[in-house]
């Protein structure tokens, strides 16, 4: 199943673009996660780590590319047998900006993550820190 999220908000592109590519950031605006590990602080093409989240749960990821000239993004995670790609995109809008995430995932994954990953946008989006 593909689905697609776009959310917006107050925040200037690049402050966005910038919660995206530094990993230490991510617990700060993604409830759902704890924690990144990987060889990397930045996303890049290619690296490859964990994601930590509920009850120390750590799921595989793989960026797949990034364009920072577009702020895009994509990558792959898997938890068991059920593997998710993620593209996402941040884009300058009236007052702020938007970001978008198209999810291609087994149904019932799409279906159980869309609401956590719309808070997680929401947050990624806001103005303040």
């Amino acid at each position: 199943m593909r689905a697609s999220i776009t959310v917006t908000g107050g925040a200037d592109p690049a402050v966005a673009w910038s919660r995206y590519e530094n990993l230490d950031l991510w617990p700060t605006w993604s409830p759902q996660i704890s924690e990144v590990i990987a060889a990397s602080s930045r996303i890049s093409s290619g690296l490859a780590g964990l994601v930590v989240g509920p009850l120390g749960i750590r799921v595989p990821f793989e960026v797949l590319a990034v364009d920072a000239d577009v702020m895009g993004w994509s990558w792959r995670v898997r938890l068991g047998p059920v593997e998710a790609t993620l593209d996402h995109v941040v884009r300058p809008a009236p007052g702020g900006c938007a970001t978008e995430l198209v999810i291609d995932a087994p149904a019932l994954a799409v279906i159980g993550y869309r609401p956590v990953a719309a808070l997680a946008l929401r947050r990624l989006v806001r103005s303040e820190p």
